[in-house]
């Protein structure tokens, strides 16, 4: 009787779309809610398939040890076809009139699911059945001058997409108040359907183990640096990054090397050649991908994180600092102080001077820089994958119970 009241067992889709750890912060989040689904989902009352492409299945069913899990390849669209449903989210009538499902929705009807679950946010069709979302960032509205967001038709795309994804979905996630009002102020979703799902710490981090790799020797950074790990898009802001070092070195004095990884989407040559040009060629130092043990260590023995992002409101860097030990310096994006509270020191990530200013009281302020590390500590562990998937099976609860009303 419990279980009737509860709602009954729902057969749930969990898309993980193509799951490529190039993907950066976004591959390191899906991977971490996986393993922290997998633990969970033994002791659910709901049946689960795990969708992902082809060439994940292998070592995604690797991980599978429950009954109630099953993994299945969905196949990418290909690209005229993904421009046909693109036409789904421009015309009403082209809706009503095409009715052929995308690959993720053939392989969810094949399967008999009632719910799906978009684990990240490479998602490009909108099934017709209950499906829920993350979103991240709604930048083409707030910032539509970057040209990741508007250019070769991205805004256009983008648009289209969110005014239609989102009000279709059951329901989206986010991982601040911030996020919340901005879906709602945007897309004019009801209250109810959005909800807060602060992002969490990943779990490589919060369990990391004692690595004697030394940073300066394996990538040739002989002095102090400051760390920043981002895709090299425009809104990551490297520019003003590498003029606020050459301010601290003609201002202040203090001679800095900059650490960089991530992966180029289209504007690392562009970054290379400024810092060139600045005279700061031989202090910037372009790491590209680099190892989990790696990453690890350029936190560890950073003077500091500058994540000095134009993007907001959830990221995850910050997260990763605060568990290693690194004092986080944080450009004052909207929702960034809900997500760090007062373990961050916030800057005007436009100000060469208010950057490079952070970074100089880090270096002379030691009782500054323990209390950041203290304070950052109990930050990062207070939210982990494993309280934002126990969250997220309650909200599958919540569903089943309304689930039911139909065959």
């Amino acid at each position: 009787m419990e279980s009737d009241l509860c709602g009954a067992p729902v057969r749930i889709g969990i898309y993980l779309g193509e799951f490529r750890p190039e993907d950066g912060g976004a591959y390191t989040f899906v991977a971490d809610i996986l393993g922290s689904f997998l633990q969970i989902a033994r002791s659910s009352k709901h049946s689960f398939v795990v969708m992902c492409d082809p060439g994940s299945v292998h070592a995604v069913g690797q991980q599978i040890t429950t009954q109630n899990v099953s993994v299945v390849p969905v196949a990418k669209q290909r690209w005229l076809a993904r421009k046909v449903v693109g036409l789904k989210w421009f015309s009403p009538l082209f809706r009503w009139l095409w009715r052929q499902p995308g690959p993720v929705e053939r392989v969810a009807r094949h399967q008999k699911l009632e719910l799906l679950w978009f684990v990240g946010v490479g998602a490009y069709e909108s099934p017709e059945m209950p499906y829920i979302t993350p979103l991240w960032d709604l930048q083409h509205r707030l910032q539509p001058f970057f040209p990741e967001v508007s250019t070769k038709g991205s805004w256009d795309m983008r648009e289209l997409f969110f005014s239609f994804f989102l009000r279709r979905a059951a329901y989206c996630l986010t991982g601040t108040e911030t996020g919340k009002r901005e879906i709602q102020h945007l897309y004019q979703l009801a209250e109810s359907r959005v909800r807060v799902f602060p992002l969490p710490t990943p779990k490589f981090v919060l369990e990391a183990p004692p690595t004697s790799l030394d940073v300066s020797r394996r990538f040739g950074i002989e002095n102090e640096y400051v760390f920043y790990p981002a895709q090299f898009w425009p809104h990551k802001n490297h520019v003003n990054l590498i003029l606020a070092l050459k301010w601290l070195k003609s201002e202040r004095g203090l001679d800095l090397s900059l650490a960089l990884t991530g992966a180029d989407k289209g504007n690392l040559e562009f970054v290379k050649h400024f810092a060139g040009q600045q005279g700061m060629a031989d202090r910037v130092h372009f790491l590209g991908f680099v190892t989990t043990e790696e990453m690890i260590a350029l936190y560890r023995q950073a003077k500091a994180l500058t994540f000095v992002t134009y993007f907001g409101p959830d990221n995850i860097p910050p997260l990763e600092g605060f568990a290693l030990g690194c004092p986080v310096i944080a450009s004052t994006v909207d929702g960034a102080m809900e997500q760090y509270g007062d373990a961050a020191l916030y800057v005007d990530g436009s100000s060469p001077e208010d950057i490079g200013d952070a970074i100089w009281r880090l270096h002379t302020d030691i009782e500054l820089r323990t209390t950041l590390v203290e304070t950052g500590y109990t930050r990062g562990s207070r939210w982990t994958s494993i309280d934002y998937t126990k969250k997220l099976f309650d909200l599958f609860d919540e569903f089943s119970a309304v689930r039911r009303n139909w065959a």
